[in-house]
This record gives structure tokens, sequence and C-alpha cells, in this order.
């Protein structure tokens, strides 16, 4: 029989999720799967990726932002709806900013439990570029660097835990749109180690990943998402999601 994929992660062990695998299980590894379900059961897979303008990192004002994320393994397998909140604040040194995300997992059947899903993010601003436009506010394209330690846990007696470390590599870009708006694309390419743990079992390891998204800042204080995401591993996903996001207050300095 096979079975679906949360059912297998909600049985009382991890042994028992990773024998039962359906029909990929021999395209991937032990070490493979855990480091897939640590990565996904993280805010870093969770929750899709949002873009931002480069030069927000630095001086930007905090952020508050409603973040879901959406995945489904295959046909056999629950959906898997993923909401939360993310706080994002410059530290005002070194082009810095942290984040502290907070999020809860749904998965649609009825004998899988729930999960409760936490990290922190610190992402630094390499370079910025702008480049003047004819309106008079610059285009502003950023490389960062972001590290990212997450996890998350089965709200279950029998309950599986889930940690993540992650290091990407942002490209962003900053477009103005109309007069006060303005458009954002960013790409993530990055990698990350993950590992999934029960009572008496844990598998691990590393797997790339990469991920893009599109903001469009309908007003100087709110913003919209929409991002995709995918951890590469054989048959697995992409991730869809979205995001609301509004800044508090106006940071350290304004933009053209």
């Amino acid at each position: 029989m096979i079975m679906r994929f949360q059912s297998r992660l909600a049985a009382a062990t991890l042994a028992l999720t990773l024998a039962a695998w359906p029909r990929e299980s021999a395209a991937q590894s032990a070490s493979q799967l855990g480091a897939w379900l640590g990565l996904m059961l993280s805010p870093v897979g969770a929750l899709a990726p949002v873009a931002v303008d480069p030069r927000e990192i630095a001086h930007g004002a905090d952020v508050l932002s409603l973040r879901s994320g959406r995945w489904r393994y295959d046909v056999e397998d629950a959906v898997h709806d993923n909401i939360g909140l993310a706080w994002s604040h410059s530290l005002g040194f070194a082009r810095t900013q942290v984040t502290l995300t907070g999020a809860y997992g749904l998965v649609e059947c009825p004998s899988c439990s729930t999960l409760v899903i936490g990290g922190i993010d610190l992402q630094s601003t390499l370079l910025t570029l702008t480049v003047a436009t004819w309106s008079g506010r610059p285009v502003a394209t950023g490389v960062g660097l972001r590290v990212s330690v997450g996890g998350g846990s089965e709200l279950s007696t029998s309950a599986s835990t889930a940690a993540s470390v992650t290091i990407a590599m942002p490209i962003d870009i900053a477009l103005p749109f109309k007069k006060t708006s303005m458009l954002c694309v960013s790409i993530v390419p990055g990698f990350g180690y993950g590992r999934t743990a029960s009572s008496d079992l844990s598998e691990s390891g590393f797997l790339p990943m990469l991920g893009a998204a599109i903001a469009w800042t309908v007003t100087s204080s709110i913003g919209v998402d929409l991002g995709v995401q995918r951890i590469f591993i054989a048959g697995a996903p992409t991730q869809f999601g979205g995001a609301f996001s509004l800044k508090l207050g106006t940071g350290g300095r304004s933009q053209p």
C-alpha cells in the first residue's frame, strides 16, 4: 500500500517514514529525504520567498509580513498549508537586516498532525548599484548574503522534529513603477542542510535550492508578494506562496 507523505511523517517513527516513501525511494537516499523534510518543515522551505528593495536592507524601516506557502509532494500526498508572521529589522551596521519568523503548518488530512515552525535570518548586502532614469527615481540592483536557521515540530505525542541551516545569495532589483510604487524582483539561489528526527532515528544532508519572487509596493508602506521555490530532490514539488507586508515607520533614510 502506498501511504500519504504526511501520514507517514505523523507515524510512530521516522524509520517508517523513510521505509514507506512512495515511488521515488529508488532514486533518493534516506539522508536526502531527511534533508528535504528538514528544510520543508522550516521557514526557509515552508514559506515562499519575498522580494525586497536592496537599499532597504541597510537602512529601511521595520517590516511586518504575513507570509504563506503551499505544497504537495505528489497526488498521493496531503496538501500542506503554512502561514506565518515575519518581523524584519535593519541593524544599522554592516548593511545587515535580521528577520524573525513564526509559522503554523496545517496538513489537509484527518489523521495528520499540525506543525509549529520558527526561524531567524541574517542578511547583509554585499553590493548595491543604482542607475538613474528619466523619471528621477533610480533603478536599484543588489547582491546579498543570507544565513537562515530554523526548525519545526509536530504537535503530537510522537512528534517528529525538523531543523535546517541554509546559505543563500539573493539577487534583487527594484524598478520604479508609476509615481510612488516600486516593483521588486528577487532570484535566490542557495543550498541548505536539513535534518529530520524522531524518537529513535534521524536523517540529514545537504541539498541545493532556488527561489524567486516579485513584489509590488502598492504604497510607500504596503507591499504584496508572490513567490516560488524548489528544494532539489528527485520528484519534489515546486512550492508557491505569497506575502502581505507593512512597513512600520520610515527607516533610516527615504528612498527616491
